[in-house]
């Protein structure tokens, strides 16, 4: 978790964290997995690079989704490297199937 948020702040949003792969737990696109990108008070902001890709996020409350997991470090540095909207989608869909294999071990339990 980032250094900078404090205990009350993590547990508003209960620890989500940009980076994070959520699952929307309500909602039309409920089951969906997004990649956190901006953490507000009561909202965050979510992708997938396919219905929802980087220029127009989904706005979800923090507490209509699930937690997942973290992606690796640097995955916003190689974001950022692509110039293209069409790229950086492409890389979201791809990190977002790269972790497909834990992500249904955690929807099992």
């Amino acid at each position: 978790m980032n250094q900078a948020v404090t205990a009350f702040q993590a547990m508003q949003n209960r620890g989500l964290a940009k980076g994070q792969l959520v699952v929307s737990k309500a909602g039309h696109d409920t089951g969906r997995v997004y990649l956190i990108v901006d953490v507000m008070e009561h909202f965050v902001s979510c992708v997938d690079g396919d219905l929802r890709g980087l220029d127009k996020p989904k706005r979800k409350r923090w507490r209509h989704v699930k937690p997942l997991g973290e992606l690796e470090p640097g995955w916003d540095d190689r974001l950022a490297a692509l110039k293209d909207l069409g790229q950086k989608n492409a890389l979201v869909r791809k990190l977002i199937a790269d972790h497909s294999g834990w992500i249904s071990k955690m929807n099992a339990s």
